[in-house]
């Protein structure tokens, strides 16, 4: 036991005295250089101040950065740097830089002194260029003096009364529904809107940059979707006591209640279009084709999809308040047969060339008004579910049975279905008849092979028309998707669009 312990004893300071050169050897240059080679390097000293008779807030760091700004217009490229806590002794501190590598006598090398705050902020900084002249060798820079920054003045909180705002965000969490939320506060101290099911109204008074509520009434309308209602009542939960208000771009306000709770407010009439998807309901004088409306989507990286009713098409999009600029808008090259589509399809795509104008109007819908003067309105559809979550596995099961087609609902009393089994077949009825046939699908796309019906005949010509159209949108590789509701979703380019529930 006693050799153990000795051997213990020796091996801990061994450790000790291997492991002091190798942190040491990071403070100087590499030993392998030669006497002649580090007198070549540069070492830097001196301190840095500010005329201020004032303590830094405790936690600041004084930090001196050595550099190369050789480039006028490139980064400056950092070469050495030194920080030290100014909680032992404040300023003036001292500092030591020493660069491990020769350095060019041809580039351009400044020093540059800051003090950051504990949370980040820039506190002081040098405001004139310290030019190193010499490139070898100890050089003295001497006093770094900083100046102290000034913190940019907070923009002042808009007044909301006189003004009708939509409530876009709540919590952080973009608003759902339809319909939007609206909020007016007039300037006689009343307050009213829609909060998703109900209308509400009540009293406020606004003074330094604090709203305050009296009770609001509201209808007493149940909300059959309680995701909607979820957000109603975060709503009122919020407009209650006193609420701050602070500035947001582009005209945006928020008000955070005392629950903490954050409302975005935008005014009203202008539209948040990222992350947004509608479909075309009337565009000027042209006449949209049924089961073929036109349908844009606007995603949160600045890109537009969608179709025309015929081809699909694609590009990018910046907002700035109500203005809107398209670019890069291209689409397919399938040609549109049917009667009035082509007219849609360019309507519609001029209008998404160069700069337009968009809006809400007092139902909700879209409003975007072309460089040509023409506009189309456009109902809001569900957001889009990212596709990496939808799963062939979700598809096997019960009958899903067809709610609609081609947006242009299905015969009252006719039953359409499709039942997909795990071995890859599928079969379903069309109303009239009985069909089979086999599938493959992917998380994005769903691809029938060619089905076989039976033969008996429909009673009437509209169920013959109803089944061809169901028959011809299962055809080709379809894009499937689970909607936010748990609807399937089958599309294709040409206006094709079956919609089923189980």
């Amino acid at each position: 036991m006693a050799r153990f312990q000795v051997h213990r004893a020796v091996l801990i300071p061994l450790f000790l005295i291997v492991s002091a050169p190798a942190l040491s050897a990071c403070q100087t240059p590499p030993a392998t250089l030669s006497p002649a080679q580090e007198a070549a390097l540069l070492t830097v000293t001196g301190s840095a101040s500010y005329r201020e008779r004032m303590a830094a807030p405790k936690g600041s760091v004084l930090k001196v950065d050595l550099s190369d700004t050789s480039r006028a217009d490139a980064p400056a490229i950092p070469l050495a740097d030194w920080s030290g806590s100014l909680d032992d002794g404040g300023v003036p501190k001292s500092f030591l830089l020493r660069v491990n590598e020769p350095l060019d006598p041809r580039f351009t090398y400044t020093l540059r002194a800051t003090v950051t705050g504990p949370e980040g902020d820039l506190l002081w900084t040098t405001d004139t260029v310290h030019r190193i002249s010499d490139v070898a060798g100890k050089v003295d820079a001497g006093t770094l003096m900083m100046v102290k920054v000034q913190p940019a003045s907070a923009p002042e909180a808009p007044e909301v009364s006189g003004n009708a705002y939509r409530v876009t965000a709540i919590g952080g969490a973009p608003v759902k529904g339809t319909r939007p939320l609206e909020i007016t506060f007039g300037e006689d101290g009343r307050v009213g809107g829609f909060g998703g099911c109900n209308s509400y109204g009540g009293s406020f008074k606004e003074m330094n940059a604090r709203l305050t509520f009296g009770d609001l009434i509201s209808t007493m309308m149940a909300c059959v979707d309680h995701g909607i209602g979820a957000q109603e009542t975060a709503l009122h939960a919020t407009l209650k006591g006193t609420v701050k208000v602070a500035p947001g771009t582009d005209g945006k306000v928020f008000l955070t209640g005392e629950n903490a709770t954050v409302l975005e407010l935008t005014p009203d009439g202008e539209v948040g279009l990222a992350g947004t998807r509608w479909r075309v309901e009337t565009m000027g004088a042209t006449a949209i084709v049924a089961g073929s409306e036109p349908q844009i989507t606007f995603t949160r990286d600045g890109q537009i999809n969608g179709t025309t009713g015929c081809n699909r098409f694609f590009g990018g999009y910046t907002q700035s308040g109500g203005e809107v600029s398209f670019s890069g808008v291209g689409m397919t090259k399938m040609a549109c047969l049917d009667d009035g589509i082509m007219a849609q399809e360019i309507a519609f795509t001029n209008i998404l060339s160069g700069k337009a104008r968009a809006k809400l109007d007092g139902l909700g819908n879209l409003v975007i008004t072309g460089e040509n003067g023409i506009s189309f309105a456009a109902r809001p559809l569900p957001a889009d579910i990212e596709i990496a979550a939808f799963d062939p596995a979700t598809l096997p099961g019960s009958a899903w049975t067809v709610e609609d087609l081609n947006r242009g609902g299905i015969i009252d009393n006719t039953v359409l279905t499709l039942t997909f089994t795990e071995a890859g077949r599928v079969s379903g009825s069309t109303g009239c008849n009985s069909l089979s046939g086999s599938y493959t699908a992917t998380g994005t796309t769903l691809t029938f092979s060619p089905l076989v019906t039976t033969r008996r005949a429909c009673i009437a010509p509209a169920l013959n028309a109803q089944e061809a159209r169901f028959t011809l949108a299962l055809q080709g590789e379809l894009t499937w998707r689970i909607t936010a509701d748990g609807a399937l979703e089958l599309t294709r380019e040409g206006g094709h669009r079956v919609l089923l529930r189980r």
